[in-house]
């Protein structure tokens, strides 16, 4: 099963509206104490994460309009307009659901996202023209702006918070114990952010044990085995708050009796549908009668390439700017560290397959590959983990200290902003591969890959970076491929700094 069947196609709700388990039972009462604390601590924290980034955006947009506009005075003239303009904004979040613990992916919570900051900016400036000045109106949008910015950091910071407490995902029950119910455990177990965490399986009729063994893929080639249990049959089993999803693997895998699944007392039930290559972001569901359908996008929505060089051209520019007094400092650092350049250039594999010359801060002694060489041939360990990753935990090559900083922080990349300036490369794209990494793709995968500039920065990279074998590079860059789009890129690009900040599976 590929990353693509992981993206829910239909959330079902019984017939009648009725809350899941039947009776006049209410959704609080059937979650049990953890899923209800979770649900509470995952909303407090969120809305307290928007409180203080909002209040910053707030203060910071009246500073930067103020200064602008020569007017200092403005920041405490419009105080009362600033604190309704918070209000607003958390509000209008509020109403879209974006405290709600719903199964949604971080693409889909940026949409909404930028959906509150779109009515929140047509809604302070029309409270704004009755109440201020003109001038003042800049104000509204250069808030929003930067609330979206802030708001999207703050959610990977509560995210990193639930991950580590184990409060990110949410109990989940599979129906069915044949290839396609495995597959998925197999695929949720191996991808917590999906924020679902298989806890067994529902007996569909074909069971012939207590337990199912489910082969999940890990870092070694091997993988580790997970034993789930069978927790009950369909017509028997209830959640009891157990369990607050139950998943359907298929359509073909749904019983007859519709009653049924609304037996089972979960919160939700969720049907996954294999949808192959078709791209998966902004799918919508549709009702025509008696039937349900999801309008599929025939390809990418994309954008002009005139559009995407500008944006790259205009932040590639800035961004040099900004980060050139870092860039001086760390080149320092690697010399006193071993005495040689600072910067070199590596070939790597570009857009149709040109090879281009990426340019790096050094991280590594200046003989490097002699010592690799030496390692792999002493440990064969080592050598299978650089044949799976391409890349070793503990790195012999790596210079101490500013080596590892650099990697860890991906700050060795900065001077490819120089590559994006001259159109080698992108701001956002799959990260350029050397051949040999390259290689070890299948055919078809290279093909696809070659059809879009590499970027600086990508889906892999403010996902799992490095902890990702080659299948889940091959996944992430395939999904972003597929469903490139200017809002994809602005999510990646506003989600790379706090990816980057947390170090997130850098080596």
């Amino acid at each position: 099963m590929s990353n693509v069947d992981a993206r829910r196609a239909r959330t079902l709700s019984p017939a009648g509206g009725k809350p899941f388990g039947g009776g006049g039972e209410s959704r609080r009462g059937r979650l049990s104490e953890k899923g209800i604390r979770r649900r509470r601590i995952f909303a407090a924290l969120l809305f307290a994460g928007d409180i203080v980034s909002g209040s910053m955006a707030v203060v910071t947009g009246a500073a930067i309009v103020a200064v602008a506009a020569g007017q200092i005075s403005l920041v405490g003239r419009t105080q009362a307009q600033m604190c309704l303009l918070l209000l607003l904004l958390l509000g209008i979040n509020c109403s879209l659901g974006l405290y709600r613990a719903n199964i949604r992916s971080p693409m889909e919570r940026f949409r909404l996202r930028a959906t509150a900051t779109l009515l929140f900016v047509f809604a302070g400036m029309l409270m704004w023209i009755r109440e201020g000045p003109l001038v003042e109106l800049g104000i509204v949008p250069v808030v929003g702006v930067i609330a979206l910015v802030l708001g999207v950091w703050t959610e990977h910071l509560v995210g990193a918070l639930l991950v580590k407490s184990g409060l990110d995902r949410a109990p989940t029950a599979i129906l069915g114990t044949g290839a396609s119910s495995r597959a998925l455990a197999r695929l949720l177990l191996s991808r917590p952010a999906c924020g679902l965490h298989p806890i067994g399986f529902i007996d569909d009729g074909v069971c012939s044990g207590n337990v199912v063994d489910v082969v999940v893929p890990g870092q070694d080639a091997d993988g580790t085995s997970a034993f789930l249990p069978v927790l009950g049959t369909l017509d028997g089993w209830y959640a009891d708050g157990s369990a607050e999803v139950v998943i359907v693997p298929d359509c073909e895998c749904l019983p007859r009796d519709a009653a049924a699944l609304y037996r089972l007392g979960a919160r939700q039930v969720l049907v996954i549908t294999q949808l192959g290559e078709f791209p998966t972001f902004g799918l919508q569901v549709r009702n025509a009668d008696c039937l349900v359908a999801l309008e599929l996008n025939g390809k990418p929505t994309g954008y002009s390439k005139e559009l995407k060089r500008a944006i790259d051209l205009v932040l590639a520019l800035a961004l040099l700017l900004l980060t050139a007094p870092i860039i001086g400092l760390l080149a320092l650092a690697i010399k006193r560290a071993d005495p040689g350049p600072a910067f070199y250039g590596q070939w790597r594999v570009g857009r149709c397959g040109r090879p281009i010359r990426i340019l790096k801060m050094r991280t590594m002694y200046r003989d490097a590959e002699q010592r690799l060489e030496r390692v792999l041939v002493s440990d064969p360990d080592l050598r299978k983990q650089w044949l799976r990753h391409f890349k070793l935990v503990k790195d012999p090559r790596v210079l101490p200290h500013v080596g590892s900083l650099m990697r860890r922080t991906s700050l060795d990349e900065l001077p490819q902003l120089w590559n994006v300036i001259r159109g080698d490369m992108s701001l956002v794209g799959p990260r350029p591969f050397p051949s040999y990494h390259m290689d070890a793709f299948d055919p078809q995968f290279k093909a696809l890959r070659a059809t879009v500039p590499p970027g600086l920065t990508g889906l892999w990279q403010i996902s799992s970076r490095s902890n990702g074998n080659l299948d889940v590079q091959r996944a992430e860059d395939c999904l972003y491929i597929k469903n490139r789009s200017l809002w994809l890129d602005l999510y990646i690009l506003i989600a790379t700094l706090p990816a980057v900040i947390r170090a997130m599976g850098a080596r």
